[in-house]
């Protein structure tokens, strides 16, 4: 089952967390994202992090990312227009994750930042995107979260099937 078919119930009422949306570019293209202008994006695999701290939680955001963007309104939703969504990645917690975790998935073999200030208006992160040439090692990172947040739910995946693999 995709996640996108996945009934909103299937998260707990509520629930709170962090989550990475892993999308692949066929091709590279330029593409304009609000407020950052035109950019190239170029054909690989791609990590943004996310949280969904508001009164929808993970479920409305979820919901949100598995929509075709009619009026894009986060850098997200410009670059979903370009590349598909192949994976997700998702804890519930109480805790805001969003910056531990882009500094965990920057620290991944193969990952480089992204577009600078892409999904980070509101921090003082260089970014929440990243960019490599090959499918991101989830598992590393899953394990590196259960190392450095014990205490965490732990992370869960979401695979979109065939097409998330090279």
């Amino acid at each position: 089952m995709k996640w996108q078919d996945l009934p909103l119930t299937a998260f707990p009422p509520r629930a709170k967390g962090t989550y990475i949306l892993v999308l692949h570019a066929a091709r590279s293209q330029r593409i304009g994202i609000g407020r950052l202008g035109e950019q190239l994006i170029v054909a690989g695999y791609y990590g943004y992090v996310g949280s969904a701290f508001g009164p929808g939680g993970l479920a409305a955001r979820l919901g949100h990312h598995a929509r075709p963007p009619r009026r894009p309104h986060w850098h997200i939703d410009y670059l979903r227009s370009a590349a598909e969504t192949v994976m997700t990645v998702f804890g519930v917690q109480a805790v805001r994750r969003e910056h531990d975790w882009a500094t965990v998935w920057a620290g991944l073999e193969g990952q480089k930042d992204g577009i600078a200030g892409f999904g980070a208006s509101d921090c003082a992160c260089a970014t929440h995107l990243f960019y490599g040439e090959q499918p991101p090692d989830v598992a590393e990172f899953i394990r590196r979260c259960a190392q450095r947040f014990p205490a965490d739910e732990p992370v869960r995946v979401i695979d979109q099937g065939p097409s998330a693999q090279p």
